[in-house]
């Protein structure tokens, strides 16, 4: 299990209006998707002082940018397709 900087269960996620339009309106997901496919995400990588990419395989690879701040995920935007690292 990865080591996450949040608890899942109890976090407050809200999306951006790109990442809503873009990627949960594509992908066909809603909150629950989206919490699960972070909580089941193979990979999270810190890549600023508040910013992580997470790596997921829930129907075909994903990469979601988010920001951790004051006990909130806000998810930024995503990326779709590509291959396991």
């Amino acid at each position: 299990m990865l080591l996450m900087p949040w608890d899942i269960e109890g976090v407050k996620i809200e999306v951006s209006k790109h990442f809503a339009i873009k990627y949960l309106k594509s992908w066909g997901w809603d909150f629950n998707d989206l919490r699960d496919a972070i909580r089941e995400a193979y990979k999270i990588e810190k890549v600023g002082k508040e910013k992580y990419e997470v790596y997921t395989q829930k129907n075909g690879f994903k990469k979601i940018i988010l920001v951790y701040i004051e006990e909130r995920i806000v998810c930024i935007t995503g990326s779709t397709g590509g291959k396991r690292q």
